[in-house]
């Protein structure tokens, strides 16, 4: 698929069929998520493919408990905010395969510069965004056109990271591993899925010569 239209047909996919993608597509879609922009070149990433139900199962029950476990902490006039959260954060379940994608902590040298030089963690936040975060953005993006281009769909969530720690002993991660998103990857349960409105290039865009 040519680039401009595998960025132009993406679209967010929360329903699959039953179809189950094939070990190659995976990795064809992760080692896409290895190619990515890094940071300095760490690579401080590593992605768990998990087709295992019983797995998945562990960890939407795990989120749903999470909501509970805030609402119960709540006023009641933003629990329902709260629901309409939980009731779109486990439908990953159903979901062919889940990409789990963990960032491995990693110190940053600008960061550590900037802490030495005594800024205050607001004016280090302002000059030195996380810059391993974002080149973590640039891998899940690059899964998410290689799923596209595969004729595949796929979902970028991170709602259901409410429950990080309970995943973490779910997947058995160690205690250096952060999980920063999760992404549904299948194919489509219809032809042609409805997008959601994106705002006009004019909102968005603006030239400076």
């Amino acid at each position: 698929m040519e680039i401009f239209e595998c960025i132009d047909t993406r679209k967010t996919i929360r329903k699959y069929a039953d179809y189950i993608p094939t070990d190659d597509e995976i990795k064809r879609i992760i080692n896409s998520a290895r190619l990515a922009p890094a940071a300095m070149n760490v690579q401080n990433w590593r992605f768990l493919a998990v087709y295992n139900q019983k797995i998945k199962n562990e960890m939407a029950e795990a989120v749903l408990t999470k909501y509970d476990e805030i609402m119960a902490r709540i006023k009641d006039e933003t629990k329902e905010g709260v629901s309409r959260y939980k009731a779109h954060s486990a439908f990953f379940k159903d979901a062919p395969v889940v990409i789990v994608c963990v960032e491995i902590k990693a110190q940053s040298f600008m960061g550590g510069v900037l802490e030495e030089a005594d800024y205050s963690k607001e004016e280090v936040a302002k000059m030195r965004p996380d810059s391993y975060l974002l080149s973590m953005g640039g891998a899940i993006e690059n899964m998410i056109l290689s799923a596209n281009a595969l004729g595949l769909g796929s979902c970028w969530m991170v709602a259901p990271v409410l429950a990080h720690d309970e995943f973490k002993k779910i997947l058995g991660l160690r205690e250096d591993e952060k999980i920063v998103t999760i992404l549904t990857i299948g194919k489509p349960y219809a032809e042609n899925p409805n997008r959601v409105p994106k705002k006009g290039l004019d909102e968005v865009m603006e030239i400076v010569k």
